[in-house]
């Protein structure tokens, strides 16, 4: 009998750390699947993957703004894969917003004056898919001006093929993180969900681009020397510092980003890998 609970015990702490590793090889099974390259191929950009290790390669392509990224991720211990579509502005835009469809609770992490936002029904800026948090209201209404880019807002649930979308303005990036329906791989969860993602940011990008010129047009202050790169408001105590270029940002902010959104910048989530030495 005692060999028996012996044996229970053993097989009791062995199984989570078994499960982990498990998990995190099944994570990092992406790198030889071919819906990456498919997807890289449609938007003429490139596939990039990690030198010596295991993880999503990232596909890098052009916007008429900026540039764009694509990832996937999956927390150990979950089953579903995230396809992240990263839109990196020429231009900082001056503000943050968090936009889920269908809709979902204030985040977690809080950008300073990061508020939800209601909008009636009989309003022309109305969403009626999404939840709506910002730091700034009426440049949030500004980016819904345009009704085509309401409508793909409203309907990114269902073009991206996703069960849950987030998007994420984040003072000089959009972000777009969509989680892909259960027993999906990495590589089939990109080629299904990427190219409506990439729809949105296009437009978004457009967007924010023409929000950005009016802005310096209009003399508002936009040096990233002492604004976050995260909303665009002033960087006051404690901030966070990236450790690869220093940048300074809200902690909130690096929190709601997943670390610096600089482009050029070997510590964010989406940087390039490079070539072994």
């Amino acid at each position: 009998m005692l060999w028996l609970v012996v044996l229970s015990a053993f097989f009791w702490l062995l199984a989570p750390p078994l499960v982990a590793w498990v998990e995190s090889v099944r994570a990092g099974e992406t790198t030889a699947e071919v819906g990456f390259w498919t997807v890289a191929r449609s938007l003429a950009g490139t596939c990039h993957v990690p030198w010596g290790r295991r993880a999503s390669p990232i596909i890098r392509f052009a916007l008429r703004s900026g540039e764009g990224r694509i990832r996937a991720t999956r927390t150990p211990g979950r089953s579903a894969w995230v396809v992240e579509v990263r839109g990196h502005q020429r231009l900082p835009f001056g503000f943050a917003a968090r936009i889920c469809s269908p809709p979902a609770p204030p985040a977690r992490f809080r950008a300073p004056g990061l508020t939800p936002v209601v909008l009636d029904a009989d309003e022309p800026h109305h969403l009626a898919y999404c939840s709506l948090e910002s730091t700034d209201e009426r440049l949030l209404r500004w980016v819904l001006r345009h009704a085509e880019t309401r409508l793909l807002l409203d309907d990114l649930q269902g073009h991206a093929h996703a069960d849950h979308v987030e998007v994420l303005l984040a003072g000089t990036v959009v972000i777009l993180r969509a989680t892909a329906p259960h027993g999906t791989d990495g590589g089939r969860a990109v080629e299904l969900i990427a190219p409506g993602l990439v729809d949105t940011l296009r437009r978004l990008s457009d967007d924010l681009d023409d929000l950005a010129t009016a802005l310096v047009e209009a003399g508002e202050p936009m040096s990233l020397s002492f604004l976050c790169r995260g909303c665009g408001a002033r960087v006051a105590d404690d901030p966070w510092h990236c450790p690869s270029c220093n940048a300074a940002m809200h902690r909130g902010c690096r929190e709601m980003a997943g670390g610096c959104v600089g482009l050029a910048c070997a510590a964010a989530p989406d940087a390039l890998p490079e070539a072994p030495t």
